[in-house]
């Protein structure tokens, strides 16, 4: 299992809130899905999207990002050639947030994982909407376990159940709170113990590939190998 990463480096043209960032990106990946005809059906389609980013950085201490300043963020996916595509329609693309004046693609192969660590704010959603999860920390891993064997059968027409998580623990205080289409969507960040098996090394992979639970398509679950 290969993952494919766009390191993406923009000029910033107006300053912006770090928590606001995600909705930005998100609509500048959107916009530029839509010149491309297979990248606009999967736009639309309602169905898992298999990329994830996170948010811009480098990071500043009072949570603002800076007008004409060069920032970075990176987009990562499985599928080689959507991922040329979105790095062919990106090229030089500008919109009033962001002009983007380089892209690198990076080729990582899977490696031996010990911990996840969600580096954006995970999101698990109920009918009523996004759910704080206090201290359930069995919904939290029933969801991502759920989640993940969806999206390996979803890629690979291939249905698994397993377990790969040897421990979890939530790594924030408070919910953090992410304004997105003029709500504000509560999220959370994890330190996630892997266990060593073939398939729980495969999924966890599969996680830092795509993301963990929902909504990475507008930067949520970004995880890293610590």
């Amino acid at each position: 299992m290969n993952c494919f990463n766009l390191k993406i480096t923009v000029l910033l043209k107006q300053d912006l809130r770090n928590v606001e960032a995600y909705e930005k990106i998100s609509n500048l990946i959107s916009y530029a899905m839509l010149k491309d005809k297979s990248l606009k059906e999967t736009h639309e389609k309602n169905t898992f999207k298999n990329y994830v980013f996170c948010n811009l950085y480098p990071v500043h201490k009072d949570g603002i990002y800076k007008q004409n300043s060069i920032y970075s963020f990176d987009l990562r996916g499985l599928d080689f050639i959507k991922i040329m595509k979105l790095k062919q329609v990106m090229t030089d693309l500008e919109n009033e947030y962001f002009k983007i004046i380089l892209i690198n693609l990076q080729n990582h192969e899977q490696i031996k994982i010990n911990k996840l660590v969600t580096l954006t704010p995970v999101i698990i959603t109920t009918p009523k909407g996004d759910y704080d999860i206090k201290d359930d920390m069995d919904l939290v891993k029933n969801r991502i376990l759920a989640n993940i064997q969806k999206k390996y059968k979803n890629i690979y027409n291939t249905q698994v159940d397993i377990d790969f998580i040897k421990a979890i623990k939530k790594i924030n205080r408070q919910p953090i709170k992410i304004p997105y289409k003029n709500i504000n969507m509560l999220g959370n960040k994890f330190e996630i113990e892997v266990k060593d098996d073939p398939m729980s090394q495969s999924l966890a992979y599969l996680a830092i590939s795509v993301g963990i639970l929902e909504k990475n398509s507008i930067g949520f679950g970004f995880c890293m190998v610590r």
